[in-house]
Protein backbone atom coordinates (compact mmCIF):
# COMPACT_ATOMS: atom_id res chain seq x y z
CA UNK A 1 0.00 0.00 0.00
CA UNK A 2 1.86 3.37 -1.04
CA UNK A 3 2.35 5.65 1.76
CA UNK A 4 2.99 8.97 0.32
CA UNK A 5 2.23 11.05 -2.91
CA UNK A 6 5.40 9.71 -4.97
CA UNK A 7 4.51 6.14 -4.17
CA UNK A 8 0.99 6.85 -5.17
CA UNK A 9 1.76 8.29 -8.07
CA UNK A 10 4.04 5.92 -9.19
CA UNK A 11 1.61 3.15 -8.35
CA UNK A 12 -0.91 4.92 -10.24
CA UNK A 13 1.23 5.33 -13.66
CA UNK A 14 2.03 1.82 -13.59
CA UNK A 15 -1.35 0.56 -13.33
CA UNK A 16 -1.85 2.56 -16.59
CA UNK A 17 0.16 2.11 -18.34
CA UNK A 18 -0.37 -1.84 -17.91
CA UNK A 19 -3.60 -1.54 -19.87
CA UNK A 20 -2.21 -1.59 -23.19
CA UNK A 21 1.17 -3.15 -23.18
CA UNK A 22 -0.46 -6.36 -24.21
CA UNK A 23 -1.63 -4.83 -27.37
CA UNK A 24 2.19 -3.63 -28.89
CA UNK A 25 1.95 -3.86 -32.28
CA UNK A 26 2.07 0.07 -32.23
CA UNK A 27 4.64 2.92 -29.55
CA UNK A 28 2.23 3.43 -26.69
CA UNK A 29 4.50 6.51 -25.93
CA UNK A 30 2.36 9.00 -26.36
CA UNK A 31 -0.65 7.79 -24.21
CA UNK A 32 1.95 6.81 -21.81
CA UNK A 33 3.03 10.69 -22.29
CA UNK A 34 -0.96 11.76 -21.89
CA UNK A 35 -1.28 9.30 -18.72
CA UNK A 36 1.47 11.19 -17.10
CA UNK A 37 0.54 14.22 -17.78
CA UNK A 38 -3.04 14.16 -16.20
CA UNK A 39 -2.13 12.23 -13.13
CA UNK A 40 0.66 14.67 -12.50
CA UNK A 41 -1.90 17.53 -13.09
CA UNK A 42 -4.45 15.93 -10.40
CA UNK A 43 -1.73 15.40 -7.98
CA UNK A 44 -0.35 18.91 -8.31
CA UNK A 45 -3.35 20.85 -8.05
CA UNK A 46 -3.74 19.32 -4.41
CA UNK A 47 -0.65 20.80 -3.46
CA UNK A 48 -0.16 24.26 -5.10
CA UNK A 49 -1.83 27.43 -3.71
CA UNK A 50 -5.84 28.07 -4.01
CA UNK A 51 -5.14 31.49 -6.06
CA UNK A 52 -3.40 28.91 -9.30
CA UNK A 53 -4.74 26.28 -11.21
CA UNK A 54 -3.32 24.07 -13.48
CA UNK A 55 -4.17 23.79 -17.78
CA UNK A 56 -5.70 20.72 -19.31
CA UNK A 57 -2.93 19.16 -21.44
CA UNK A 58 -1.45 20.77 -24.54
CA UNK A 59 -1.64 24.31 -23.77
CA UNK A 60 0.08 27.43 -25.58
CA UNK A 61 0.85 30.65 -23.94
CA UNK A 62 -0.56 33.17 -26.54
CA UNK A 63 2.07 34.69 -28.95
CA UNK A 64 3.98 31.50 -29.12
CA UNK A 65 3.62 28.02 -31.40
CA UNK A 66 5.15 26.15 -28.51
CA UNK A 67 3.27 24.01 -27.11
CA UNK A 68 3.46 23.07 -22.87
CA UNK A 69 1.91 19.69 -21.03
CA UNK A 70 0.61 21.58 -18.65
CA UNK A 71 0.77 25.68 -17.61
CA UNK A 72 0.15 26.99 -13.53
CA UNK A 73 -1.85 30.11 -14.30
CA UNK A 74 -4.03 32.74 -12.28
CA UNK A 75 -7.30 30.82 -10.73
CA UNK A 76 -10.47 31.79 -12.63
CA UNK A 77 -8.48 32.81 -16.05
CA UNK A 78 -9.64 30.98 -18.94
CA UNK A 79 -7.90 30.58 -22.26
CA UNK A 80 -9.15 31.98 -25.46
CA UNK A 81 -12.29 31.18 -27.12
CA UNK A 82 -11.09 28.36 -29.35
CA UNK A 83 -7.86 28.12 -28.53
CA UNK A 84 -5.97 26.43 -25.00
CA UNK A 85 -3.98 29.70 -24.78
CA UNK A 86 -3.24 32.04 -21.91
CA UNK A 87 -2.43 35.35 -21.97
CA UNK A 88 1.41 35.29 -20.68
CA UNK A 89 0.61 37.73 -17.57
CA UNK A 90 -1.42 35.33 -16.74
CA UNK A 91 1.14 32.08 -16.79
CA UNK A 92 3.17 31.65 -13.80
CA UNK A 93 4.66 28.29 -14.80
CA UNK A 94 5.28 26.01 -17.96
CA UNK A 95 5.85 22.49 -17.06
CA UNK A 96 7.31 20.14 -19.91
CA UNK A 97 6.27 16.80 -18.76
CA UNK A 98 7.79 13.55 -20.13
CA UNK A 99 6.54 9.22 -19.59
CA UNK A 100 10.48 8.52 -20.00
CA UNK A 101 13.27 11.10 -20.48
CA UNK A 102 13.88 11.37 -23.71
CA UNK A 103 14.18 8.55 -26.44
CA UNK A 104 16.99 9.65 -28.56
CA UNK A 105 20.46 8.36 -29.18
CA UNK A 106 23.42 9.40 -26.61
CA UNK A 107 25.03 11.66 -29.41
CA UNK A 108 21.87 13.54 -29.33
CA UNK A 109 21.26 14.73 -26.13
CA UNK A 110 22.63 17.34 -25.43
CA UNK A 111 21.09 18.88 -28.83
CA UNK A 112 17.30 17.88 -27.81
CA UNK A 113 17.84 19.16 -24.07
CA UNK A 114 19.15 22.50 -25.43
CA UNK A 115 16.00 22.48 -27.68
CA UNK A 116 13.53 22.33 -24.43
CA UNK A 117 16.47 25.05 -22.57
CA UNK A 118 15.51 27.23 -25.64
CA UNK A 119 12.02 26.98 -25.57
CA UNK A 120 12.12 28.18 -22.23
CA UNK A 121 14.32 30.70 -23.07
CA UNK A 122 12.85 32.54 -25.99
CA UNK A 123 9.41 33.35 -23.44
CA UNK A 124 11.13 34.16 -20.94
CA UNK A 125 13.42 36.70 -22.64
CA UNK A 126 9.87 39.19 -23.42
CA UNK A 127 8.35 37.49 -19.96
CA UNK A 128 10.53 37.19 -16.85
CA UNK A 129 7.92 36.46 -14.65
CA UNK A 130 7.06 33.03 -15.98
CA UNK A 131 8.92 30.48 -14.76
CA UNK A 132 9.47 26.71 -16.56
CA UNK A 133 10.44 23.50 -15.10
CA UNK A 134 10.84 19.87 -16.58
CA UNK A 135 9.20 16.66 -14.85
CA UNK A 136 9.79 13.21 -15.92
CA UNK A 137 8.45 9.93 -14.56
CA UNK A 138 10.98 8.16 -15.35
CA UNK A 139 14.72 8.43 -16.61
CA UNK A 140 18.45 6.58 -16.55
CA UNK A 141 19.61 7.94 -13.24
CA UNK A 142 21.56 4.44 -12.34
CA UNK A 143 23.02 3.04 -15.92
CA UNK A 144 23.74 -0.49 -15.52
CA UNK A 145 26.95 -0.74 -17.36
CA UNK A 146 30.05 1.15 -16.54
CA UNK A 147 30.71 4.44 -18.69
CA UNK A 148 26.80 4.44 -19.49
CA UNK A 149 25.37 8.07 -19.39
CA UNK A 150 22.98 9.16 -16.21
CA UNK A 151 20.22 10.95 -18.56
CA UNK A 152 19.07 12.62 -15.72
CA UNK A 153 21.96 14.05 -14.66
CA UNK A 154 22.63 15.24 -18.35
CA UNK A 155 18.83 17.02 -18.73
CA UNK A 156 19.39 18.38 -14.86
CA UNK A 157 22.89 20.22 -16.02
CA UNK A 158 22.16 21.24 -19.31
CA UNK A 159 18.50 23.05 -18.55
CA UNK A 160 20.14 24.87 -15.20
CA UNK A 161 18.88 27.53 -14.03
CA UNK A 162 15.84 25.59 -14.81
CA UNK A 163 14.44 22.82 -13.04
CA UNK A 164 14.50 19.15 -13.73
CA UNK A 165 12.77 16.24 -11.50
CA UNK A 166 12.55 12.59 -11.83
CA UNK A 167 10.25 10.40 -9.94
CA UNK A 168 12.63 7.04 -10.40
CA UNK A 169 15.06 5.33 -12.22
CA UNK A 170 13.96 3.69 -15.43
CA UNK A 171 16.94 0.99 -15.45
CA UNK A 172 16.28 -0.32 -12.42
CA UNK A 173 12.57 0.74 -10.98
CA UNK A 174 14.38 2.34 -7.76
CA UNK A 175 12.25 5.06 -6.40
CA UNK A 176 14.28 8.78 -6.43
CA UNK A 177 13.65 9.48 -2.66
CA UNK A 178 11.68 12.86 -1.76
CA UNK A 179 11.31 14.04 -5.42
CA UNK A 180 8.26 14.87 -5.73
CA UNK A 181 8.67 16.74 -1.84
CA UNK A 182 11.14 18.86 -3.68
CA UNK A 183 9.03 19.26 -6.81
CA UNK A 184 6.13 20.84 -4.63
CA UNK A 185 8.34 22.39 -2.45
CA UNK A 186 10.46 24.61 -5.81
CA UNK A 187 7.15 25.06 -7.31
CA UNK A 188 5.78 26.76 -3.82
CA UNK A 189 8.64 28.83 -2.98
CA UNK A 190 8.39 30.67 -6.26
CA UNK A 191 4.20 30.55 -6.63
CA UNK A 192 3.84 33.56 -4.29
CA UNK A 193 7.44 35.96 -5.63
CA UNK A 194 5.92 35.38 -9.68
CA UNK A 195 2.51 36.62 -8.44
CA UNK A 196 3.37 39.72 -7.81
CA UNK A 197 3.43 42.42 -10.40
Amino acid sequence: MPTNTQEKIIKLIEVKKETPKKKRKKSWNKYYGDVCCRIFREFLLKEIPKKYTISSPNAYIKGYPTEFDLLIVDRNVKPEKYTNAFKPEKVKFGLEIKAHGLFVRREDLKKAIKKIKKKFEEIKKSHPSINFLYITYEEVCYPKKEGSIKYSNETCKILKPYKAFCLKDSMTGKVIQKEWLKLISHLNKNLPLINIA
